[in-house]
């Protein structure tokens, strides 16, 4: 049982609460990507090893919105389906380079994304890169949050 970790943790988590409700930013996009830093190994290479995937799902989310214009009728959500397939199969194809190794949180911010735009977005134009900037910001809040809720504990630990 690590009672310093999980405090750090509980604090971290309500003071990010606050915080996002505060400032109207989705409180849950950052807790996925906090789980992410979690995955890849909870030490300052997490960063990358996780944030590079979490750029790429982000970015690969928002091109795919963009097939919602072809057509009309059945063809947007078709061309939507078909561009998510075709993102799905490049992020896992990228899973082989070490820099986006960590696909699931390629995946999960890709779902962050749509999940954000297609909820209750800041910027009601889905097409608005401000949207992308809101997800990465909070994925990247996230990360910090990983970061720290594992170094704070370090600060109070007892010196042999």
């Amino acid at each position: 049982m690590n009672i310093p970790l999980s405090l750090s943790v509980a604090i971290l988590a309500a003071l990010w609460t606050y915080v996002s409700l505060k400032m109207g930013l989705p409180t849950w996009s950052a807790f996925v990507s906090w789980g992410f830093f979690f995955v890849a190994g909870a030490d300052t290479k997490a960063f990358v090893k996780a944030g590079a995937p979490i750029i790429a799902g982000a970015v690969f989310g928002y091109l795919c919105i963009y097939a919602l214009k072809v057509g009309s009728g059945d063809m947007p959500v078709i061309a939507v389906s078909v561009a998510v397939g075709l993102a799905a199969l490049l992020l896992v194809l990228m899973m082989s380079m070490e820099l986006f190794a960590l696909t699931p949180a390629a995946f999960g911010a890709f779902a962050v994304f749509f999940a954000y735009v297609f909820g209750k977005p800041a910027v009601e134009d889905i097409y608005s890169l401000t949207n992308v900037g809101i997800v990465l910001l909070t994925q990247g809040i996230g990360l910090i949050l990983g970061y720290l809720s594992v170094f704070l504990p370090t600060l109070f630990a007892k010196k042999d």
